[in-house]
Formats: structure tokens, C-alpha cells, sequence
């Protein structure tokens, strides 16, 4: 035998003798679970948003109106200038700065196609189900098919206004936040500006 062939035959029963591997190969549908795990990270790569560190931002576009958003902070900002928009035209309310905290970021729910496969080994019959986005093809263009919108929700809503020391003046923008936003007083707050 040819020093090279001892060499990798070497390797070979060391990677055998390791205690890893021998209780890898104890635990049952080793394969299926390899094969779920490798399905899912293809999945993250394709469709994943690797843009970790990255606050409030999302890179799915999600459109309101027919105004489309790509991000949550441009989602945040449109909402703010809107609020401040209508409490300007409050009788009262003077000069008017508006903050919009949001909870959560856009996201969107994809159309999936759902795949069943039923295998059986030794007389025990394994069901796996995946589930991949279903992709159109337009002008050379690959799009998943979105089935639903789903705007982030917005955790609270601060008004500077100068007008806010008059009761009723403040009592009619937290009415007007609250109708439009759908919060609670609580998650409202109006206060005295400059």
C-alpha cells in the first residue's frame, strides 16, 4: 500500500472513531432533519433580509394607499407628516411637531406551495412537508406572489403643540390621534410647545 493511501486510510478511521459522529448517527431521521435544515437555509438565502443590524428597516416594499414604502422608517415618517398634517388644521393648535413610534416592521405574507412526501422506512411511514414561496417570472423579472400587506403597527404617537396649554385644544388632538391610529390615550401623549 502507497504511503498516500495509509494517510488518508489514517484520516479515515480517526473521523470514524469520533464520539460526535457515532451519536450523529444514533439519532432517528438523521437524514430527514439534515434534509429540513438544508431546505431552510436555502430558504434564509434566498429570501432572507441579511440586513441584521440594521434598526427598523425592512428592504420588502409595502404600499398603503397606493403609496409605497420600502422602508419602516419611511412608513414612520409618512405617518408623522400626515398626523401633523391634520392637527395643524386644529383651530388652536399653533405650531405642531409629530413623533411615531412604531412596534414592529413592514412585513409581507408570501403565497407558498405546499409539497407533502410520505416515505416509508422499516414499516414506519415519515411524512415531510416544505413549503416554498411561489415565484412569478415577468420580463426576465422573479417576484413572489404576495398575498398579504401587513403595515407595522404603531406603539405610541407624541404632539408637541404650542396651542396644547388650551384643555380643549389638547383634548381635540389626542381625539384626532386616537381616531386616526386607533391607540389608547395612554399610548398618546400631547404636550406644551414653544
Amino acid at each position: 500500500m502507497s504511503e498516500e493511501k495509509k494517510a488518508a486510510k489514517e484520516k479515515f478511521e480517526w473521523l470514524k472513531n469520533m464520539t460526535f459522529l457515532k451519536k450523529l448517527k444514533q439519532v432517528k431521521h438523521i437524514g430527514l432533519i439534515v434534509t429540513i435544515i438544508f431546505i431552510l437555509i436555502l430558504v434564509i438565502i434566498l429570501f432572507g433580509d441579511f440586513n441584521l443590524f440594521a434598526k427598523s428597516s425592512s428592504t420588502t416594499s409595502v404600499s398603503s394607499n397606493e403609496i409605497t414604502y420600502t422602508t419602516s422608517l419611511e412608513y414612520e415618517k409618512a405617518m408623522e407628516d400626515k398626523l401633523k398634517n391634520l392637527i395643524t388644521k386644529i383651530k388652536g393648535t399653533g405650531n405642531v411637531d409629530v413623533m411615531v413610534m412604531l412596534e414592529s416592521s413592514a412585513s409581507v405574507v408570501l403565497a407558498l406551495n405546499d409539497e407533502k412526501v410520505t416515505t416509508t422506512n422499516g414499516g414506519v411511514n415519515t411524512t415531510t412537508v416544505s413549503a416554498t414561496p411561489i415565484i412569478l417570472e415577468q420580463n426576465g423579472t422573479k417576484t413572489p406572489v404576495v398575498v398579504a400587506e401587513i403595515l407595522p403597527k404603531i406603539k405610541g404617537v407624541v404632539v408637541v403643540s404650542s396651542g396644547a396649554e388650551n384643555i380643549s385644544v389638547k383634548l381635540n388632538i389626542i381625539n384626532a390621534v386616537q381616531t386616526l391610529t386607533g391607540l389608547s390615550t395612554t399610548a398618546i401623549q400631547v404636550l406644551i410647545g414653544k
